[in-house]
C-alpha cells in the first residue's frame, strides 16, 4: 500500500545533552504551514577506477549521511502570556535563548552562551490524528538537530517562522516494527501551546522603522549562520558557526522629506525596527534595535513606487541582533 503524503509529520523535543535522545513519548505533532523532510541527505562520491576498461567500473558510495528538515510555522504567541510557544524547541535548537516571565512574556534572542542546545526530531509518514497509520508507513528518529531560523511577514498573509534543521542520520523503521509501548507512539496533531495567528494587516499589525510608520509590504529576516556537520573519526556532530542575520524590507516609497532612504543608505545609518502582530495576550513582536537598511531597488506595486531595502541586523547589548517576544 502506498504511503499518503498528507500524513507527513514532525516532532521536535529538546535534548538534555548532545547525543542523548529526548523523551518524546506521546508528543503532539507540530502544526506546520509547510514541511519538507529529507530523511537521507548525503554526499555521493565516485570511485573512479582507471583499469584499462571503458565505462564506470567503480561503484559510487554515499558519505556523511544526515537528515534535513525544512518547515514554516505560524509566528504565534503561546496560549498564555509567559508560557513557551509551540515553536520554542526549534528556536532554541536554532541558537536562540529563552527567557520566560511568569504570566507576562516569553522572549527569544540569539544566545551568547557557548552551550548550544540540540533537539531530537521525529518525522515520517503516518501521523494520523485518529489512527497510527498503515504498517508500511515509516518513522525516523534523528538526534542532535540544529539549524537556522527565519521570519517572514507579508501583507495579507500569516506571519511565519521558518526553520532549516540538520540532524544525525537515524535509520527509519516501519510502523509494524514499532511496539505499542514504544516512545515512537504519536500524539495528536497540534500542541497544547499552539495558537492561531492573525494575518498581517492594518487592523492587526503595527510597524515602525527609525520611528517612522512606513507602509510595510514585506519584511524578512534570514539566518546566514553556517551549520557545520562533522563526520570523522571520533566525531559525529552538528553545530552552528559564527552567526549572521540579514533581511529584506519592501515598503511603499516614502516622501524623501519624511524619510531620506538614499542618504540613510549612503551613511549606513542604524535604526530600530519594530513589528507587532495581534492583540495583547496573543501578540507576537519582532524587534531589532540596530538595523542597517541599504536601498537595492525601486519598483512598482499597485501603481505605486516601492522601495526594497536590504537589511543587516547588528548586535545590541539588550536585544542582541533581534528579539522575539510573545505576550
Amino acid at each position: 500500500m502506498a504511503m499518503t503524503f498528507d500524513t507527513r509529520f514532525l516532532i521536535a523535543k529538546l535534548q538534555a545533552a548532545r547525543g542523548a535522545a529526548a523523551d518524546y513519548a506521546g508528543s503532539n505533532l507540530i502544526p506546520a504551514l509547510s514541511l519538507t523532510h529529507r530523511p537521507l541527505e548525503a554526499d555521493r562520491q565516485s570511485r573512479d577506477l582507471v583499469d584499462g576498461n571503458p565505462g564506470a567500473t567503480g561503484a559510487d558510495f554515499l558519505a556523511r549521511p544526515r537528515v534535513r528538515v525544512t518547515t514554516a510555522l505560524e509566528a504565534s504567541a503561546a496560549t498564555a502570556p509567559g508560557a513557551a510557544p509551540f515553536w520554542a524547541p526549534l528556536a532554541r535548537a536554532a541558537g536562540l535563548e529563552e527567557v520566560l516571565t511568569l504570566a507576562t512574556s516569553a522572549r527569544y534572542s540569539p544566545s551568547d552562551s557557548e552551550e548550544q542546545e540540540w533537539a531530537t526530531l521525529v518525522g515520517g509518514f503516518g501521523g494520523s490524528q485518529t489512527a497510527p497509520g498503515a504498517a508500511s508507513d515509516f518513522l525516523q528518529e534523528a538526534l542532535d538537530a540544529t539549524g537556522t531560523i527565519g521570519f517572514e511577514a507579508r501583507e495579507g498573509e500569516l506571519p511565519r517562522l521558518t526553520f532549516e534543521m540538520t540532524a544525525i542520520y537515524g535509520a527509519p523503521v516501519t510502523r509494524d516494527q514499532v511496539a505499542a509501548a514504544s516512545p515512537l507512539d504519536l500524539g495528536p496533531l497540534g500542541q497544547s501551546a499552539y495558537r492561531e495567528v492573525d494575518q498581517i494587516s492594518y487592523a492587526n499589525t503595527t510597524f515602525t522603522f527609525a520611528n517612522q510608520p512606513l507602509r510595510l509590504r514585506e519584511l524578512s529576516m534570514s539566518d546566514e549562520t553556517p551549520v557545520i556537520f562533522g563526520d570523522r573519526p571520533n566525531e559525529l556532530t552538528t553545530r552552528r558557526g559564527r552567526r549572521r542575520y540579514t533581511g529584506r524590507m519592501v515598503v511603499t516609497a516614502p516622501d524623501l522629506g519624511d524619510f531620506d532612504y538614499f542618504a540613510r543608505s549612503l551613511d549606513g545609518a542604524e535604526s530600530a525596527l519594530l513589528l507587532r502582530n495581534g492583540p495583547a495576550g496573543n501578540q507576537f513582536e519582532f524587534r531589532a534595535d540596530r538595523v542597517q537598511a541599504f536601498l537595492s531597488d525601486l519598483g512598482e506595486a499597485d501603481n505605486e513606487v516601492t522601495a526594497t531595502l536590504d537589511l543587516l541586523f547588528l548586535r545590541d547589548e539588550t536585544t542582541r541582533e533581534f528579539r522575539i517576544t510573545t505576550q
